[in-house]
């Protein structure tokens, strides 16, 4: 199976039907094993020969307030038959409303619209149960529909689309009133969604195997820098734990990585035991450290780190923030050799972890272009903290190592 989709950002409405139907065709092909789709089967799917299944999702039409998507399944049988089917939604970049190819036309006119389409008489058009079907039609601005019929495979035949334009003279008669008010926003201004910060941007780690790296105790001037530098080169997001001690000793390091799109989380201001202090001096902690990276980077962080992964009840309750541990600590900082901690993580990775290791150390950047490239060759996309819990909440007080499966 091949799958590709594009996700637009500001737009959730269109993103979450996306992952709806994506992960719904998914669950279908694993069905015979027996199980729900899980992020682990795409590992090395590079390397898999079998693309009996093609799925893919791909802006097709981008003008004024709305942007159309066209999802495509194409399935080759083993007797060599190729059926297709497509599918055309419209997303309003405004509201964020999300509607099918069907609703922009009048229900009466469908069969019209059909019989200019397929060549099939308007009076039988409706007859056939499993006839064409008006699911993949294009709204151009000049009021034009493009619309792609499915011809079902024969006996020994594979099937085809076709498609044909009619043109605006013979279907402004035939739009809903959504279909106007779609066709109204298509000749509208431009007006692209709300730009979204890159550690923010919708990534369904339901869908696709994902890892978060996350380095602590920066940021330092001379080893983060480089290691931004690697992240950059690699197109990797990651997460930065930092320590408000550090926000004030090196402001343009932090303003760096988070001007880089990287995710900046809390690990208090002088990295003690919090378990060791009383709720005030917690409280003290992580709020010198709020403030510390507020100066240095614009904005507090929603999510905080405790060192040592430090955490009772007592807490918990004190910090006032979803606490991010990590399912594995690469122990970077005790071997300070590339050669030990790179296969340790290599070996325990699993898709939805949160990875431990430390900016501060030269070492550990050392690895890290090693580290990265056998991540990525493995099939894994490196996201943020944020990403890699997108749909999950994080809620405060609550302790999170890895993403959970799906339900």
């Amino acid at each position: 199976m091949k799958a590709s989709w594009t996700y637009v950002d500001g737009l959730p409405g269109l993103n979450s039907q996306l992952d709806s139907w994506l992960l719904g065709i998914l669950d279908a092909a694993a069905a015979p094993s027996g199980a729900r789709y899980r992020p682990a089967m795409a590992l090395n799917a590079a390397n898999s020969q079998n693309a009996a299944l093609t799925v893919s999702a791909e802006p097709v039409q981008a003008g004024g307030t709305v942007v159309a998507v066209r999802q495509k399944v194409s399935e080759t049988g083993s007797d060599g038959t190729r059926t297709v089917s497509s599918a055309i939604i419209y997303a309003d970049t405004v509201f964020g409303e999300v509607h099918r190819a069907a609703e922009l036309l009048r229900p009466e006119a469908k069969g019209r619209i059909l019989a200019q389409a397929s060549g099939v008489p308007a009076s039988i058009s409706g007859s056939f149960a499993q006839g064409p079907t008006l699911d993949d039609v294009v709204l151009t601005s000049s009021g034009d529909l493009q619309v792609t019929t499915e011809r079902p495979a024969g006996r020994g035949q594979s099937g085809r689309e076709d498609t044909t334009t009619i043109a605006a003279a013979d279907t402004l008669a035939t739009l809903s009133e959504l279909g106007h008010k779609i066709l109204h926003q298509l000749q509208a201004p431009a007006a692209p969604p709300p730009a979204t910060a890159p550690a923010l941007r919708h990534i369904n780690c339901d869908l696709i195997p994902c890892a978060a790296l996350s380095y602590d105790d920066g940021p330092d001037p001379k080893t983060t820098p480089r290691l931004l530098a690697i992240l950059k080169e690699k197109n990797v997001q990651a997460t930065f734990f930092m320590t408000g001690s550090n926000a004030i000793a090196a402001p343009a390091t932090a303003r760096q990585v988070a001007e880089a799109g990287h995710a900046v989380g809390n690990h208090t201001f002088s990295h003690p035991y919090l378990t060791k202090l009383t709720p005030a001096a917690i409280r003290s902690e992580i709020d010198r450290t709020d403030a510390a990276i507020r100066t240095a980077t614009g904005s507090a962080p929603s999510i905080m780190r405790p060192p040592y992964g430090a955490a009772d009840a007592a807490v918990q309750s004190a910090v006032g923030k979803p606490l991010i541990i990590w399912a594995i600590d690469s122990l970077d900082w005790q071997s300070k050799n590339p050669a030990v901690f790179v296969p340790k993580v290599l070996k325990e990775i699993t898709p939805g972890a949160v990875v431990l290791m430390h900016d501060i150390d030269a070492t550990t950047i050392a690895g890290q272009q090693e580290l990265i490239t056998n991540l990525q060759a493995q099939g894994y996309r490196l996201v943020t903290v944020p990403q890699i819990f997108d749909g999950t909440p994080l809620l405060s007080g609550h302790v999170y190592r890895s993403r959970p499966e799906r339900k």
